[in-house]
């Protein structure tokens, strides 16, 4: 039988099935698409340009104009949802929303959370830590940011539901199309319909919701599709990655047992965070739709066409980051795309790093040597993020 080539790779790639067309693994597939193919028409999901090279996923990600938001940025599209300010949306209006946003989610602005996140984080080790093994995931990696996004951000005190909330991201960020994720996008936006309609119903008080449902944009009012929207991606953006970031950094912690020397020490978040997050990006591609003619490595694309960018293969580019495949603390991180770039950039990017700082300082202050079985398969989702399904480990209480 004939061993797939890249381009054979590239034509069937199913971003929310198992990377399984060749043998050596998901990664390996995009660097030979990326060292043969760059630009290629994928069938799948309706269909699709894959762009895996660094220089033609930053092009796409800082040209709004030439690549739009504005037909959602998952592939396939799913009609089903609704449009997601900021995300959703291009310049001018994306920006306006943003300025409404950005005031809450600076470094100034979330850095006195981190006592209420060491707090909530405490609490949930407080669980499992003297039983010597647990499934990370449902026990700290998904609650965490769950808890800390309802307390501080969104005023939120239902811990059973925003658990609930955690559980259903997970199955989103891991499918868009499927049965299951149309239950898990119904429970969603029921859940934040009723968060806005409250905030409506109550004096501005300066907080976040109270902002966007009393807000403006574009000379007018935030309309009640609008504030849904946008707190549905705000609850996406920061319970899904997060919790997938922290996840991974313990895989990392039980792949390589002198990691846990450097993640005790304070600095690790502005020293190694990116470059972990280089090697394996939390969102790992998002879509675009073509508005003019536009050429990308030598392929014309046309109107219409939509565009997989894959910041986890261009993260991985040999052409920019030398030996790519390769986790390298002391490498430079100005080229980095993990948290996106131009009028996408992450917005949620410092409270998604304080979480994951506290969460980790709090978790190793509790537990040393972590351990996973490593002759089992790690089991993930794979789409636009990779959560994990689960993720059981053990260690030794401190």
């Amino acid at each position: 039988m004939r061993e797939p080539n890249a381009a054979d790779v590239a034509a069937t790639f199913a971003h929310y099935e198992p990377y399984g067309v060749v043998p050596d693994g998901w990664m390996a597939q995009l660097r030979r698409v990326r060292e043969s193919c760059p630009v290629v028409h994928s069938d799948a999901c309706g269909g699709f340009w894959l762009v895996s090279r660094h220089d033609d996923v930053a092009t796409i990600l800082r040209t709004p104009a030439v690549f739009s938001s504005a037909d959602g940025i998952t592939i396939p599209h799913n009609p089903g949802a609704p449009v997601m300010p900021p995300i959703d949306q291009d310049p001018p209006l994306q920006t306006e929303f943003r300025q409404l946003l950005n005031p809450y989610f600076t470094a100034a602005a979330v850095r006195p959370y981190a006592a209420v996140i060491a707090t909530l984080a405490r609490q949930l080790i407080d669980r499992f830590a003297d039983r010597g093994e647990c499934e990370l995931t449902s026990a700290f990696a998904r609650p965490l940011p769950a808890l800390v996004l309802g307390r501080s951000i969104l005023d939120v005190e239902d811990p059973d539901a925003l658990t609930e909330l955690q559980s259903r991201v997970l199955v989103i960020s891991g499918q868009n199309t499927s049965e299951e994720a149309a239950g898990a996008w119904r429970f969603l936006r029921e859940y934040v319909t009723a968060i806005a309609a409250a905030a409506r119903n109550r004096p501005a008080d300066g907080g976040l919701v109270s902002a966007l449902v009393h807000g403006r944009v574009a000379g007018r009012r935030v309309t009640e599709l609008e504030q849904v929207g946008t707190l549905m991606i705000i609850f996406l953006g920061g319970l899904g990655t997060t919790a997938d970031a922290i996840s991974t950094i313990v895989v990392r912690l039980t792949d390589d047992p002198a990691l846990e020397a450097r993640l005790r020490d304070p600095a690790w978040v502005d020293r190694d965070l990116n470059e972990l997050f280089r090697h394996e990006s939390p969102v790992q591609w998002v879509g675009r739709t073509v508005t003019r003619p536009v050429e990308l490595s030598g392929v014309l694309l046309s109107p219409g066409d939509r565009v997989m960018a894959h910041i986890g293969s261009a993260n991985q580019d040999d052409a920019v980051f030398e030996d790519g495949g390769t986790l390298d603390y002391s490498r430079g991180q100005t080229r980095n795309l993990c948290f996106g770039l131009g009028p996408h950039y992450c917005i949620g990017a410092p409270l998604g790093k304080l979480i994951i700082r506290v969460a980790l300082a709090e978790l190793l202050d509790r537990v040393t040597r972590l351990q996973r079985d490593k002759s089992v398969r790690l089991n993930r989702r794979d789409g636009l993020s990779r959560p994990f399904r689960e993720l059981r480990v053990t260690f030794e209480a401190r």
